[in-house]
């Protein structure tokens, strides 16, 4: 009988060529030990998309109860796309007069100048340029302030949710209709390239962020001034003027065309209409940036300034 040495049986194995106990435990340690590490790991990065997702969805509810108190009162909203129209046509005749007696007007041709004008008004409301639209100084002379402070999603990012829903029902109610009437009513250049569309559509986004948060800093001024309306008008004069929203910004002479060139204010209606119309002296992404950088600037200063404020407000009986 010839002897199986292919499969010896355990008897014959020979113990010199088996590991050692301590090896045998190391070995089994190094096996276990990634396996507890891997398993809190993704249930850390579960709990991380979770958290986010309620986030996400907090946010998303309450966008969406602004929209609906925005739509609540039908005559007012009907007022608005009314004013809106009317202001948006009286313009565009007034841009078409002004561009006939002086034709290549700041670069623009009457064709693009219109379609500055027109535009540029539709989307006034639903930028706020003329100022407000954020509550702060009533709730925090009303003292209802002290119940945005303890509200879970975070003070600053509680009101940009207000205002993002805000924002979708004048761009829907009062910046769409109006620009309707002016596709009916005026010649209006297009969008030259699918990448001139989809980088206006981007800056829309991010002007409504500058937007945001040049209102909520000088709605924040509501915590050391016991009168805000001073504040508020003069800081509505200065976006109305230096955001493109009268007159295009490239109409500004010498030094002050500069300065305006540089300020926030820029980024809400001269740059997304100078996208549109493919304007854009250093191309879409530097403006794209320009808008960005100054989004996370004012975010970032009135994140802090909420910090501060917190900390010097009082509520009687609070």
């Amino acid at each position: 009988m010839i002897p199986d040495r292919a499969n010896p049986p355990p008897a014959q194995a020979n113990l010199a060529t088996l590991p050692a106990p301590a090896e045998l435990a190391a070995a089994a340690a190094a096996d276990a030990s990634p396996r507890p590490t891997r398993l809190v790991g993704s249930l850390g990065r579960l709990g991380r998309l979770g958290r986010a997702w309620e986030s996400a969805r907090m946010w998303g509810a309450i966008s969406s109860a602004s929209a609906r108190r925005m739509l609540r009162y039908r005559a007012a909203v009907l007022a608005s796309i009314v004013s809106n129209i009317v202001l948006t046509v009286l313009r565009g005749h007034l841009a078409l007069a002004v561009w006939a007696q002086r034709p290549g007007l700041a670069g623009y041709d009457s064709t693009a100048a219109v379609t500055f004008t027109v535009l540029g008004q539709s989307l006034v409301t639903t930028f706020a340029v003329f100022g407000g639209m954020i509550d702060i100084p009533w709730r925090v002379r009303t003292g209802s302030i002290e119940v945005d402070l303890v509200r879970p999603l975070g003070f600053q990012r509680w009101y940009l949710g207000l205002e993002v829903g805000r924002a979708a029902v004048y761009l829907a109610s009062r910046a769409l209709p109006a620009g309707i009437v002016g596709v009916l009513l005026f010649d209006l250049r297009l969008p030259r390239t699918a990448g001139a569309a989809a980088a206006f559509a981007m800056s829309l986004g991010l002007a409504l962020l500058v937007s945001f948060g040049l209102r909520y800093l000088v709605a924040l001024s509501a915590f050391w001034m016991t009168d805000f309306r001073g504040v508020q008008a003069v800081s509505a004069l200065v976006m109305m003027f230096f955001s493109g929203a009268i007159l295009p910004l490239v109409l500004f002479p010498g030094a002050l065309g500069t300065v305006a060139a540089l300020l926030p204010f820029g980024a809400v209606v001269q740059t997304p209409m100078d996208l549109y119309l493919g304007t854009v002296d250093d191309g879409p992404v530097r403006a794209l940036a320009f808008q960005a950088t100054w989004a996370l600037v004012l975010l970032l200063a009135g994140q802090t300034l909420t910090a501060r404020a917190i900390r010097r407000l009082v509520v009687q009986n609070g």
